[in-house]
């Protein structure tokens, strides 16, 4: 028996064509102890990273190709491109990149004959070809002669057995004397899975496409029983396999020479730049003699030096100076960076890492191989900015943005394989309701194993386990690819010298995705457009002072004031309910606190802040094993809560060195047994080595071990408690600008407008309605002596797009609006139509022309009804009269609002029935009265959940039995007032209120 390789393998990569993973196809290959693989996705290498590196894994020969369609004198023919070595993978990528980018995905010869030949392998398929009168076999045998021959003894003709063209194909080889290449594609792993494989295929093919039945893996016995005939054919696969002999590259670190415009080389010029940073800044800190900041630099510049690493910083440096200079609204920091003091200095962040204990060790550590990662924020709407400057700076062919990959998440799958099984729309939705409420983040078949209602579904209905056990296949596939929100790479020279891009609309992607870019030493950074800068830049602008933040003092008691009160709506990171109660609880007395409270507040470690709180107002004794630790925890009251605080511990305790104890605690954290044990040992050698006893080495080991889950990276956490507090200070000192400059940015998202509105409210800011001759784009704030206002803007309605708010304000720049009529006179009405005039008079735009929303609309009504003749003159709205004068009830002009706005902005419900709520004085903490905001039925419940608003204007939910539900359904109404009856019951630490019963105010004596 011949050895066989497979050279037509399509991955998930193949997005319109496989379900093939990677781990399934290795391990059968591993089982049928094939010695390699080649790869050959359709048009992409995206999958080629972690196939290379899976195959490596297990003792596999990755071979890498790519599947392309060849443009030959107005004919298209199937090939694959083979990687001989790596000149020939810089060829490939040079080829995917031109084909995607110039011919739609078509691979022109002349690319391809303009390109080393003796570095690629051509396999030519006729397979599936249609050969015709249009495709004459003599034409197509000619195109072969010719294209071979620019291909000497590097082209070879794909054959496959029992197919259409398969006589023709060994015609073509015994008289052009071309080798043949026995293939068997595959496109699913196991014949089982070809129903899978075929869902796929119509689920993302409009048009219809061909399906091979046979299109899986086959072992070496099958292959040698089905190309018997042509033992040639599997011989000359197994040659071809030898020859090829790429070999990727990984960890070798490329970054771009910055250009300086200086004679001196980039060492000396980094040298001298920070010295004299260092110098001012110690200089304008009185602190001109300080051994440690000079030590500390000395540190850094040295690992720096060491890794090669000085164009980095440059080139970081660089583009942030210009973004300043521009003045683009920069974040002070993001991520581990904000531990380096050459960071600090080169401007690149804006906090002192010295003065916070931040480790740069933490964020570039000569023991670690990859990349560090400088992460940016920057404004929204300023982002693009920067990355057109570096694409000007280091050349459009050397910038490119990465690409992510969207999978098929479980719901998905379901609703698109029932529509491939034809399953009725409800039936599916249904299913995918009760996984909606039993889903856990677990493998999906140990999700229904591990749920007994899922089970019995499971294993009762064959339907629905056709239905889960198809959708569990496509699970997790990839589906489509996108961009990513904020990557950017810059390479050291042409981007496909290293990876093949694609364009993906209008913007030039990379095929790799980022922790594989990383993988190849190529340099990346996260461009992050941050909502919180684009907020700051517009209110920085509208105050119209010169305020820089990085200059505010940190200890500003106002700023506390607000802080220990919880008033943090619209404060970055501080402004969610469950924080601002730990704030009112905790009361932050300084910046640190703030860290603190940012790093403790995440799923693992919350459960820590009641005992940070306890300790930190003494109720809760703080005991410490060793000295060398207290001066370490003492700033977070004894509790570990930073990754950087477990380094200090490991060097302090056992003597290692930072960098030694940075890969300690990474080591730590993955909680592999083994080498948890290995690292033990290790660390209580030394510890006991350094002066401690074991059974205190093993204690500190333990506290490590058992904290190393919650440790922050303390650098990340202080440089966005940093931005939290340039936030909080805006709104202590200019809240009307801070909290229009909020609304305006989230007006399309209308719970956080709401809640933005009401704060303000709270805060005692007058919010003025909308009108037509006042107010802007935007929600305006307004100078008074008395009161701080805020106008809304034309933004917040739903339905008013740019183009027609953007027409009205010019119209009302050339002079303002009279009336309504001349409202509708000069307005373009193609523009403005009539539900845009609906919505601004039922809102009260018009309120100060006309009070009388009610009238406005009829007339409207009657002016969109008329059918003016051309010579006709325009009939004057003063003219159109009414038997009756229509007038809108309180209640009727709230509910208008509400309807366009989509929640009660000015008036709310409660002011309806206010006199209702001192009616009926009730005093019995087991009765509540309230007006009904919403009622919704719980699925796979036995209750109703009804949102009221109480007498104290708070909102409160209550369940109600469906019973008791069906029994009141008369009393029970949106927006009216109602009574109940209610106990208290607690479930999970949760107080829930539920109905006893309901009761009729209309029964009840004052």
């Amino acid at each position: 028996m011949k050895k066989f390789v497979h050279f037509r393998l399509h991955t998930e990569c193949s997005i319109y064509k496989s379900i093939v993973r990677i781990e399934d196809i290795l391990k059968k290959v591993k089982s049928d102890k094939q010695e390699c693989i080649c790869i050959t996705d359709t048009n992409n290498l995206f999958n080629v990273p972690r196939f290379y590196n899976e195959c490596l894994k297990r003792s596999i020969k990755p071979i890498i190709g790519c599947d392309l369609k060849l443009k030959y004198k107005k004919k298209k023919y199937n090939i694959a491109l083979i990687l001989k070595n790596n000149f020939g993978y810089i060829n490939i990528c040079k080829l995917i990149s031109k084909s995607l980018i110039y011919n739609r995905g078509f691979l022109n010869y002349n690319f391809l004959r303009g390109i080393l030949k003796k570095h690629l392998f051509l396999i030519f398929n006729l397979n599936y070809k249609k050969i015709n009168k249009y495709n004459n076999f003599k034409f197509i045998k000619n195109d072969i002669k010719n294209i071979s021959k620019n291909f000497k003894n590097h082209f070879y003709l794909e054959i496959q057995k029992n197919k259409k063209n398969y006589k023709k194909i060994l015609n073509i080889s015994n008289s052009l004397k071309l080798p043949i290449l026995a293939t068997n594609p595959i496109y699913f792993s196991e014949k089982k899975d070809f129903l899978a494989y075929k869902a796929k295929i119509c689920i993302f093919n409009k048009k219809k496409k061909k399906i091979f039945k046979n299109s899986f893996f086959k072992t070496s016995k099958k292959i040698n029983k089905v190309f018997y005939k042509l033992p040639n054919s599997i011989k000359n696969v197994y040659e071809l396999q030898k020859k090829c002999n790429f070999i990727m590259n990984f960890n070798k670190i490329k970054i771009p020479i910055f250009n300086i415009k200086t004679k001196i080389n980039n060492n000396s010029y980094f040298l001298k730049l920070l010295i004299k940073k260092l110098k001012n800044f110690l200089k304008i800190n009185n602190m001109k003699n300080n051994k440690i900041y000079k030590s500390r630099l000395i540190n850094e510049i040295k690992t720096i030096m060491n890794m090669n690493l000085i164009d980095y910083f440059l080139i970081v440096n660089d583009f942030i100076f210009w973004s300043k200079k521009k003045k683009f609204q920069v974040g002070p920091g993001r991520g581990s960076c904000a531990g380096s003091l050459v960071s600090f200095l080169l401007d690149i962040t804006e906090l002192d890492p010295l003065k916070y204990n931040l480790l740069f060790e933490r964020f570039l550590n000569s023991e670690r191989q990859n990349i560090p990662d400088f992460d940016i924020d920057f404004c929204q709407f300023e982002r693009e900015k920067v990355i057109e400057y570096i694409k000007i700076k280091y050349g459009i062919d050397s910038v490119c943005q990465i690409i992510t990959f969207n999978k098929m998440a479980l719901k998905n799958s379901i609703k698109d394989i029932g529509k491939f099984l034809k399953f009725n729309y409800y039936f599916i939705n249904e299913i995918n309701k009760i996984i909606e409420n039993s889903y856990i983040k677990i493998n999906t078949l140990e999700m229904f194993k591990s749920n007994k209602f899922l089970s019995n579904i499971y294993n009762s209905n064959n339907k629905i386990k056709k239905l889960i056990n198809l959708s569990i296949k496509l699970e997790g596939l990839t589906k489509n690819f996108g961009t990513h929100s904020g990557g950017v790479v810059i390479s050291s020279n042409s981007i496909f010298y290293h990876m093949p891009i694609f364009i993906q609309n209008n913007i030039i992607v990379s095929q790799y995705f980022k922790d594989d870019i990383e993988k190849i030493g190529i340099l990346k950074f996260d461009f992050l457009g941050l909502s919180t800068l684009s907020i700051i830049k517009n209110c920085l602008k509208k105050i119209k002072k010169k305020i820089i933040l990085k200059k505010i003092n940190l200890n500003d008691k106002k700023c506390f004031k607000y802080l220990k009160e919880a008033n943090t709506v619209g404060v970055f990171q501080l402004e969610s309910n469950g924080i601002r109660n730990f704030l009112k609880k905790i009361k932050p007395d300084n910046f640190e606190n703030i860290i603190a409270l940012i790093s403790l507040y995440r799923p693992g470690p919350i459960k820590l802040i009641n005992d940070f709180y306890l300790r930190k107002i003494k109720k809760k004794k703080i005991i410490y094993i060793d000295k060398k630790l207290e001066n370490i925890l003492k700033e977070t009251h004894g509790i570990i809560v930073y990754q950087e605080q477990i380094i200090q511990i490991v060097k302090d305790v056992a003597n290692y060195t930072l960098n030694e104890a940075d890969l300690f605690r990474i080591m730590i954290s993955k909680k592999k047994i083994d080498e948890m044990k290995n690292q033990k040992e290790i660390f209580i050698k030394k510890s006991i080595k350094n002066g401690f006893d074991s059974n205190k080495a093993n204690l500190i080991f333990n506290i490590i071990k058992e904290f190393a889950n919650y440790g922050f990276n303390k650098s990340h956490a202080a440089a966005y408690a940093l931005l939290s507090y340039y936030t909080l200070w805006l709104k202590s000192y200019y809240i009307e600008y801070f909290m229009a400059s909020n609304m305006s940015f989230f007006f399309k998202d209308l719970s956080k407008l709401n809640l933005i509105i009401n704060d303000s409210i709270k805060n005692n800011i007058k919010i003025l309605p909308l009108n037509i001759n006042k107010s802007d784009k935007n929600f305006i704030n307004l100078k008074n002596q008395f009161y701080k206002k805020i106008r809304l803007g034309f933004k917040c309605l739903i339905g008013l797009g740019e183009n027609i708010i953007n027409h009205i304000i010019i119209i009302r720049n050339k002079k303002k609006f009279k009336s309504f009529f001349d409202f509708y006179k000069r307005v373009d009405k193609r523009l403005v139509n009539y539900k845009s005039m609906e919505a601004l008079i039922s809102v009260g735009s018009f309120d100060s022309l006309n009070y009388n929303r009610a009238n406005l609309i009829k007339k409207l009504i009657i002016l969109y009804k008329i059918n003016f003749k051309k010579n006709e003159k325009i009939i004057n709205l003063k003219n159109i009269y009414f038997k009756k004068n229509y007038f809108w009830k309180f209640k009727k002009k709230i509910l208008e609002e509400k309807l366009i706005f989509g929640f009660f902005i000015i008036n709310n419900m409660y002011n309806i029935y206010k006199k209702k709520f001192l009616n009926f004085m009730i005093f019995n903490e087991n009765i509540i009265k309230g007006i009904i905001l919403n009622i919704k039925e719980k699925f796979m419940s036995n209750f109703f959940n009804i949102y009221i608003i109480n007498e104290k204007n708070k909102i409160l939910e209550i369940k109600i039995n469906k019973k008791i539900f069906i029994k009141n359904i008369n009393i029970i109404n949106k927006y009216e007032f109602i009574i109940m009856l209610i106990k208290k019951k607690k479930i999970n630490n949760n107080t829930i209120l539920l109905v006893n019963k309901i009761i009729n105010f209309k029964n009840v004596k004052n």
